[in-house]
């Protein structure tokens, strides 16, 4: 465990030489600071400033009906919009500020801060029972750094309120007896988000150093056990979105406490950290096309992230999966991004190798080049990961510059996506994914229903093959085996074999693939075609059947895009107790 041989004395004399250091390296450094302001002009970050800061603009106000929506009707999208907007708003006028923008005005800044002073609660709607969580730890961070940064600036009756909302919101609740969060120790990205944001707030504001040591020593400490939550490959059972956020939250920790202890504390060590820094080039497709497996959605990670990753573990291949500009520049978005940044760039080389993370159960294929350059990317897994799907032998294939079969991603958040009706939702349960469905039964969450995976041909010119039991992710007591098959073939066309063992004639099956794409069904049904003209591919089956395809145009709206899920489906013509449904796709 970490510091798991530092008592609070010996982090406290790491500590005592650097407590007139900010948290984040270079924030109150004039020569870091006038390297940030000559980033800011040549990113376009000036520019934005001077679009966007406008001093005369209402404050947001999280109104009380606001607030209360998520409580009347399960929709938190106009309190986080809100809350998100009163960030964005603050940021740009603290970064204004410090970065001597002409735009930049005192009084603009101090009165946001205020009315956050005003605000009655920082904790976000969605989560009224917490102390402290997620949005309020950020707020509390974000008001430490910019009494930190503009302290020369700012009048006294504006830092004192401040400084006593965020001990009254954040430093004090966090040990609270009475109001234990659970998320203090949790194996998932609540634990990283909200023990580094409060680890961060208090270097800004405790100072002294045995006081410190011992607030942030037990935070430090808990920081391990989501890192016990990835997979000995270093997978990110909660999809590339949450290791930026969780994960993200745990590198700026590694960040803040390797400057204020000299480097003596580094978080970084180790080859477990070391392959979950690497996951996302696993995760990674094509640009910013990634597997949406989980609640994940499409993007990169974020150019932050991947410095602060490389200024403690060298790992460049990271800025070809990072946030750039229209110049192959990373994309920095604050003063902590520029502080860190020398104009590092995307080399634009694609990585095209094969990826298996076995304790995760995903695989990532690559086969062909140019137009029929085809990714795909399959998983097993098990259906009781935190943000779960019931996607056991669900698959991604990419060509043609699209996820011509996908993974739909992740739902749009609201009450009932964290409620029993969870699996009510499409894209959450196993009828929104390219899995069958057995006797009218789609698969089942929890622990019991898993998948395993084998691979063959890893990184080889010739077919590649993954093999996935699926036998366990259903609750039908009549399926004996389950095997699927896919072999990506070195063209780019597909094969994909689904082996059905039961213990008696099945009453029903139904093969069932997803895609945001248009779908045509030819006369007679026996093919489905996915895409148009040259940016399609044609699916059909060596078994007599029928194919059929859906919109699901209701169901689609819980989701986070504007995009249409399709649902493919292909009904054998007759059943028996022991079959294989093969087919192509090409």
């Amino acid at each position: 465990m970490i510091l798991e041989d530092t008592t609070v004395a010996e982090l406290a004399s790491m500590l005592k030489p650097h407590m007139d250091l900010p948290a984040w390296p270079g924030l109150t450094d004039p020569t870091a600071k006038a390297r940030a302001r000559r980033w800011a002009k040549k990113l376009g970050i000036w520019e934005r400033i001077a679009e966007q800061l406008d001093p005369h603009k209402p404050i947001p106000v999280l109104k009380r009906s606001v607030y209360r929506d998520y409580q009347r009707t399960g929709s938190r999208d106009a309190d986080q919009a809100t809350r998100g907007e009163f960030v964005r708003e603050t940021s740009l006028a603290a970064l204004a500020l410090w970065l001597g923008h002409p735009a930049a005005e005192l009084d603009t800044l101090q009165d946001l801060l205020w009315a956050w002073c005003e605000t009655t609660n920082w904790v976000w709607a969605a989560h009224e029972r917490c102390a402290v969580d997620l949005g309020s730890s950020a707020v509390a961070r974000m008001c430490a750094e910019i009494l930190c940064m503009l302290d020369a600036e700012l009048e006294d009756e504006v830092k004192t309120r401040v400084a006593a909302e965020i001990e009254r919101r954040c430093l004090n609740p966090v040990y609270d007896w009475k109001h234990p969060d659970s998320w203090t120790t949790v194996r998932m990205n609540w634990n990283h988000v909200c023990n580094a944001n409060v680890i961060t707030t208090a270097l800004y504001r405790i100072r002294d150093p045995r006081r410190l040591a011992a607030y942030i020593h037990p935070l430090i400490q808990r920081l391990d056990y989501a890192i016990d939550g990835f997979p000995p490959d270093g997978g990110c059972l909660e999809g590339p979105g949450y290791w930026a956020y969780g994960f993200g939250h745990y590198v700026d920790a590694a960040v803040v406490l390797g400057h204020r202890t000299g480097g003596k504390l580094h978080l970084m060590r180790g080859e477990h950290i070391e392959r979950i820094c690497r996951y996302p080039i696993a995760a990674q497709i094509d640009g910013p096309v990634r597997a949406t497996f989980a609640d994940s959605s499409q993007g990169y990670i974020p150019a932050e992230t991947a410095l602060e990753i490389n200024r403690l573990l060298p790992l460049p291949e990271l800025y070809e999966v990072a946030a750039r500009d229209d110049a192959g520049r990373l994309a920095v978005t604050g003063w902590r991004g520029l502080l860190l940044y020398h104009g590092e760039k995307v080399a634009g080389k694609q990585d095209t190798r094969d990826y298996l993370l076995p304790d995760l159960g995903t695989v990532k294929l690559r086969a062909g080049r140019g137009r029929l350059a085809t990714t795909l990317v399959a998983l097993a897994g098990r259906n009781d990961v935190p943000h779960n799907h019931n996607d056991i032998g669900s698959f991604i294939l990419y060509r043609h510059g699209a996820c011509l079969l996908t993974d739909p991603g992740a739902p749009h958040y609201k009450r009932k996506t964290f409620s029993p009706e969870r699996y009510d939702i499409l894209f959450c349960r196993s009828r929104g994914h390219s899995v069958p469905l057995i006797n009218g039964r789609e698969q089942s969450a929890g622990g019991a229903h898993f998948g395993t995976l084998a691979v063959e041909g890893l990184n080889a010119a010739g077919p590649k093959t993954a093999t996935i039991d699926m036998t366990h992710a259903y609750d039908d007591k009549s399926l004996k085996s389950l095997v699927r098959r896919l072999v990506l073939a070195a063209d780019g066309s597909v094969e994909l074999a689904d082996r059905y063992v039961f213990g008696r004639k099945p009453r029903a099956l139904e093969e069932a693939f997803i895609t945001y794409e248009p779908v045509t069904i030819p006369r007679g049904g026996r093919s489905a075609v996915v895409g148009r003209g040259r940016r399609s591919v044609t699916l059909a089956c060596a078994s007599a059947g029928r194919f059929a395809a859906e919109r699901l145009v209701e169901e689609s709206k819980e989701g986070r895009t504007d995009g249409v899920v399709t649902r493919i489906t292909f009904i054998p013509a007759s059943l028996d107790r022991q079959m294989t449904l093969a087919f192509t796709i090409r």
